[in-house]
């Protein structure tokens, strides 16, 4: 009886644990291979919707934050400038963009920017919950609190 519980409670702690590491992998033509998450949603609000990932660089080892923005009333435009994102520590992070691009995804134009993480981002990421994120288009700051998802960090980066 204990060997039967000890075996439902591994396999319990088990799919907690791994079942939300749904990595996503491809080998690119220049010789990279990217690790990479699909986007979840963490601010759902009137002029936009913000969905963020985690994304590393095998080959260079590099780690990365995907921010996509769908545009609902705001005009559609490229990110550029920084990614502010504040957790529920007092540290603030600042990101650098390394490339932004617009593509269209079912239908409609989304933004797509990816910010490189350093390691002390890396660390403040996987401990704290989001707090909120702010992002530029056009040189103007838009963001806001964060709604929905805001351990996605921790969980993700805990999975590599």
């Amino acid at each position: 009886m204990k060997t039967k519980l000890l075996t439902l409670f591994l396999i319990f702690i088990y799919s907690n644990i791994f079942g939300q590491c749904d990595i996503k992998t491809v080998n690119r033509p220049d010789g990279n291979t990217i690790k990479y998450f699909n986007p979840k949603p963490i601010i759902i609000q009137e002029q936009f919707e913000v969905g963020t990932a985690i994304y590393k660089n095998v080959t260079t080892g590099k780690m990365m934050i995907n921010l996509t923005i769908l545009f609902k009333s705001l005009p559609n435009k490229p990110l550029n400038g920084e990614l502010i994102i504040q957790t529920t520590n007092k540290i603030g992070i600042t990101l650098k963009l390394i490339k932004s691009e617009e593509v269209e995804m079912n239908g409609k134009k989304v933004a797509i920017g990816l910010y490189e993480i350093d390691n002390k981002s890396i660390v403040e990421l996987k401990k704290y919950p989001l707090k909120s994120i702010y992002f530029s288009i056009d040189n103007k700051k838009y963001g806001q609190s964060i709604s929905k998802n805001n351990n996605i960090y921790i969980n993700e980066l805990n999975c590599f």
